[in-house]
């Protein structure tokens, strides 16, 4: 009989399914379960958030057992997981992620990785998503991830999943041993400045255009997912639907 926690885990990212990070949480995920299921984008869909495919029919690839890469986003491939693929018998955990590059205060309002955990939650599935932060200009260093992530996992299962929100995971971008341990954290505005737009002419002389986000640490402010990653710390944050400015609600309610 096993004696792994989980029957069924459902992973998922919005990096892509060939992305390195998802091979890392795959490896942690068999020491939890009995199966592991991917479905993830066929290629890099960062920066699409929750965004659903409602007008626009998905194709998918089967990429070997209980694999499949879906032409859609993050959010489109936990649905059709849950509510397909493994609708017989639903995943009793989805891991989103290892993105490449952090989700921390704004960024996490943008993020497919998020999106498709709080999707899992949408229907009825706990969920925890898991970033790798680095700097914007560098690729990521995968190595505090794959030394964290399984013992990051043991100790967020044993403390036991909510059911009304999904955690936010990111790894600081420092050597191992500087790694001081987990912060429980609040989401907090985080490292986003702004966007912004670069024009670039195509060989035909026709323009076309890039959106990056721009970053920068003006603050750190207490408690924060940006101040725990900043000090050393793996942080996590709870995060729900719930996005009303609690204050201007009050102020509002007395004025109307």
């Amino acid at each position: 009989m096993s004696q792994k926690p989980f029957r069924r885990v459902l992973l998922a990212n919005d990096d892509g399914i060939d992305a390195p990070g998802i091979k890392i949480l795959e490896r942690a995920a068999a020491h939890f379960a009995d199966e592991v299921w991917v479905v993830a984008p066929a290629t890099d869909k960062s920066g699409v958030s929750n965004s659903v495919s409602l007008r626009e029919p998905l194709r998918v690839e089967s990429r070997g057992e209980r694999r499949f890469a879906v032409h859609g986003t993050p959010a489109d491939c936990v649905t059709l997981a849950v509510r397909h693929f493994m609708k017989e018998a639903p995943p009793d955990l989805l891991l989103s992620g290892i993105n490449s590059g952090s989700n921390i205060g704004f960024e996490t309002i943008l993020s497919g990785t998020v999106g498709a955990a709080m999707t899992g939650v949408l229907l009825g599935i706990p969920a925890i998503a898991f970033s790798q932060d680095k700097r914007q200009q560098d690729a990521p260093d995968w190595r505090v991830a794959e030394e964290f992530i399984q013992p990051v996992l043991e100790q967020l299962l044993h403390a036991g999943l909510p059911d009304e929100c999904c955690l936010n995971v990111n790894f600081p971008n420092l050597p191992c041993e500087q790694v001081k341990g987990l912060k429980i954290s609040r989401q907090g505005i985080g490292k986003v400045k702004g966007l912004d737009v670069t024009e670039t002419a195509d060989p035909h002389g026709e323009n076309y255009y890039w959106i990056r986000v721009e970053h920068g640490i003006d603050e750190l402010p207490e408690h924060s997912e940006v101040e725990a990653v900043h000090k050393g710390y793996i942080s996590v944050t709870p995060l729900t639907y719930e996005r009303t400015a609690v204050a201007t609600w009050e102020r509002l309610k007395q004025l109307f």
